[in-house]
């Protein structure tokens, strides 16, 4: 008797022959088919568990690179709020020329009290402002040598809204409004600690943003590299799953699901580490608000914020595995 020749793996023919006698596909059952990725995603747990270390250092890593943008974010969050307590009543300072007089001063002054936007109008003439600064300043000697006062006259303008991050934009509008009226010299808005504040802010949200992509980034190559060795440990498998004609579909489904539990494990200990990290730092930080009699309560990730971590952390698995199992299984050929 002949003795066949010795062939790793299969033929196109065999296989166009195994496609030819594989069974006809019967009709379309949810339910089956959901018990099917039920098994799956259960099968692809336990092969996890089988590899404890390996798969420990995956979500650990995983962790470690969702959790530097998510307690960024919640440190921008804790911050955002101390500001929405500061809000003050907002002074508007109008420097008049120094050769107005007292009436078109004091015409101006009931003109803009007048107006819907403005609480309250304080006036302040050359002479009470020269005795304010010299008390303030001890130069009393000094301004009394001088030939005439040289402080203008002052208009402090307290609008009808209070400051913050959220009105800051109208305060300064209305700011250049009153700067632009032809009795007005100068036009100060005594809130740039706040303007620096909200571009601290801002640029704190666009690095986050960045810092965010890029550990996302980080994390596919993790996950892809992973799901990569796991296809090349398996590679005997997917190559019987080929002969007997199977989808690539069907064989990309456990290593989907194996992302899918990088994903979850990872957000889920990323999480963890954030409220351990707010349990850590809350004794201090209550100590400090303490300090300045403020009713702030230190803040960690809600229920929302934990379930969008999650869901991004998975979505971010299952999406590097689809990148390198599509790649690599399309690089196993059957001979």
């Amino acid at each position: 008797m002949a003795q066949k020749p010795n062939q790793r793996g299969a033929t196109r023919e065999s296989i166009k022959a195994t496609k030819h006698n594989w069974p006809t596909r019967t009709t379309f059952s949810p339910n089956k088919y959901f018990r099917q990725h039920q098994a799956t995603l259960a099968e692809s747990f336990m092969r996890l568990i089988s590899y404890p270390l390996a798969s420990v250092m995956t979500v650990m890593v995983i962790a470690i690179a969702l959790s530097l943008p998510g307690g960024l974010y919640v440190l921008l969050k804790n911050v955002q709020s101390v500001t929405d307590q500061w809000e003050q009543q907002s002074v508007i300072t109008l420097y008049l020329f120094p050769n107005m007089e007292d009436t078109q001063a004091l015409a101006l002054s009931h003109r803009l009290s007048a107006q819907d936007d403005i609480a309250s109008v304080e006036y302040i003439s050359k002479e009470e402002g020269l005795r304010y600064f010299e008390q303030s300043s001890g130069y009393e000697q000094i301004m009394s040598a001088l030939p005439e006062n040289p402080l203008p006259i002052v208009l402090r303008v307290i609008p009808k809204q209070a400051v913050d991050i959220t009105t800051l934009s109208s305060l300064q509008a209305l700011r250049d409004t009153l700067a632009a009226e032809k009795e007005v010299d100068h036009a100060e808005l005594d809130a740039q600690w706040l303007q620096r504040l909200a571009n601290i802010l801002s640029f704190g949200q666009r690095f986050v943003y960045a810092l965010s992509v890029l550990l996302v980034v980080a994390v596919l190559l993790i996950v892809g590299n992973t799901i990569r060795m796991a296809v090349e440990s398996r590679r005997d498998e997917v190559l019987v799953m080929k002969l007997v004609g199977a989808t690539d579909a069907y064989i990309r489904r456990p290593f989907l699901y194996m992302g899918f539990w990088f994903g979850v494990l990872g957000g889920f200990f990323a999480s963890l580490c954030i409220f351990l990290l707010s349990w850590w730092v809350s004794a201090p930080a209550e100590r400090l608000i303490d300090l300045y009699q403020s009713g702030f309560d230190l803040q960690s990730f809600n229920a929302d914020e934990i379930v969008l971590c999650l869901t991004i952390s998975a979505f971010v698995g299952v999406f590097g595995a689809w990148i390198a199992v599509n790649r690599h299984i399309a690089n196993i050929e059957l001979q």
